[in-house]
C-alpha cells in the first residue's frame, strides 16, 4: 500500500488548499427588491383586524348608524341602524402603515393628504346624514370645492415632485402622451373627481367596493411597483389589505360599513397613485367598474330629463343589478370576477406592449 502524499513531501501546497468557488457567483452586488408594499399590506390588514371589533362598538354607541333610502332597493331596509363609517378605521390602518415604511418621502406623503382629505370630506357627510340628521348630508357644493382642492393639490404634488407624471402611458403601447401643465392638471382633475365619485357610487351593497376595490388597487400597486415606485404601491397596497381585513365584517351579510369616509378615501388613493406614476390612462381599464357605475348615474339622469322614464330599473348600476334578479349574495361574487379580470387586463395592457 502507498504512503499518503503527505508522507512523501508530495501533498498538495498550501496555496493549493484555498477554498475557491467552482463558478463565480453571479449578481452577488445585486440589491434585494424593496419588499414594502407587501409589509405594509400585511400590517395594514392585521390593524384592521385587530382594531375593527372595538371600532364597531364606538361606532354603534355614538349613533353612527346606516339610514338606508326609502326609494333603495326594499331589501336593503332591513341594514338600517348598522353602523357606519368605519372608514376611520382601515383608512387611517393603511396610511399608517404605508408612511411607516416610507417617512420621509415627499410624494407619498403628498398621496396620503389627499387621501386623507378624501376621508374628512366622507366623514363630513356621513355624521351630517347619520348624527345630525341631515338627508342630504355634505352640500354636493362644498364637497365639489373640496374635491376640487384636492385634486388640485395632487397635480401640483405631481408636476412639482414627479415631472414625468405628465407623461402618460397608453395603454397595450409603448408610446406615451406629454401633456401641458393645464392640460394635465385638468386630466388630474377628471380623474380624481370620477374615481372618488366612482367608488362612492359602487359602495352600496354589502362587501361590493371591499372585494372590487381590492382588485383595482393591487392591479395598480403592482404596475406602480414595478415601475420602480415602492412608496407610492406602498400606499394602494396597504389599502388593499386595510380592505382585506375590512371584509371580515362588511361581507355579506354586513355587519359595519364604510361609508363615504372610507369610500371617497379609497378612490383618492387608487386615483393619486395612478396619476403619480404616470398610469391615469390606466385607471379607467382598472377601476371599469368604478366608470360603470358612474356613466350608469349620468345616463339614468339624462334619460330622465329627456324623455320623463327611467333608463334602468334604479341607478348606479349594481342597484339595476339587484332589481333585475342577482341577489346580493351572487351580486359581489360576480362583480369581484368582472374587477379581477379587469386587473387582469391592466396589467396586460402593460406587459403585452407591441
Amino acid at each position: 500500500m502507498s504512503s499518503p502524499p503527505w508522507r512523501n513531501g508530495r501533498g498538495p501546497r498550501v496555496a493549493d488548499l484555498t477554498c475557491r468557488p467552482a463558478v463565480p457567483v453571479q449578481g452577488a452586488n445585486a440589491r434585494l427588491p424593496d419588499l414594502s408594499p407587501v409589509l405594509a399590506a400585511a400590517a395594514a390588514c392585521l390593524l384592521t383586524l385587530l382594531c375593527m371589533p372595538a371600532a364597531v362598538q364606538l361606532l354603534r354607541r355614538t349613533g353612527l348608524a346606516q339610514v338606508v333610502r326609502r326609494d333603495g332597493p326594499a331589501a336593503h331596509l332591513a341594514k338600517s341602524g348598522t353602523p357606519t363609517a368605519a372608514g376611520v378605521v382601515f383608512v387611517p390602518a393603511a396610511c399608517l402603515a404605508a408612511w411607516a415604511f416610507h417617512p420621509r418621502n415627499a410624494v407619498l406623503l403628498g398621496c396620503l393628504a389627499v387621501t386623507v382629505g378624501h376621508a374628512a370630506l366622507g366623514f363630513a357627510d356621513d355624521y351630517l346624514k347619520v348624527v345630525r340628521k341631515r338627508p342630504e348630508g355634505l352640500w354636493a357644493r362644498h364637497k365639489l370645492v373640496g374635491q376640487l382642492v384636492l385634486a388640485c393639490l395632487l397635480a401640483f404634488v405631481a408636476l412639482g415632485a414627479r415631472p414625468e407624471a405628465a407623461l402618460l402611458l397608453v395603454p397595450f403601447s409603448r408610446t406615451s402622451l406629454l401633456l401641458s401643465p393645464l392640460l394635465f392638471i385638468g386630466i388630474v382633475v377628471v380623474a380624481v373627481l370620477g374615481a372618488t365619485n366612482g367608488t362612492n357610487f359602487t359602495d352600496g351593497a354589502d362587501g361590493l367596493l371591499g372585494a372590487t376595490g381590492v382588485a383595482a388597487l393591487a392591479g395598480v400597486g403592482v404596475l406602480a411597483w414595478v415601475r420602480g415606485s415602492p412608496a407610492l404601491a406602498s400606499l394602494v397596497l396597504a389599502m388593499a389589505g386595510a380592505l382585506l381585513g375590512f371584509l371580515r365584517w362588511n361581507w355579506y351579510p354586513a355587519r359595519v360599513f364604510m361609508g363615504d369616509t372610507g369610500s371617497m378615501a379609497v378612490g383618492a388613493a387608487f386615483a393619486s397613485v395612478g396619476v403619480l406614476s404616470g398610469l391615469t390612462l390606466y385607471l379607467p381599464v382598472f377601476g371599469l367598474l368604478f366608470v360603470l357605475e358612474v356613466l350608469s348615474v349620468v345616463a339614468q339622469v339624462a334619460w330622465f330629463r329627456r324623455t320623463g322614464r327611467r333608463l334602468l330599473r334604479m341607478a348606479p348600476l349594481h342597484h339595476h343589478l339587484e332589481l333585475s334578479g342577482w341577489r346580493e349574495g351572487r351580486l359581489v361574487p360576480r362583480l369581484l370576477a368582472f374587477s379581477g379580470v379587469c386587473a387582469a387586463l391592466g396589467l396586460a395592457a402593460y406587459w403585452f406592449r407591441p
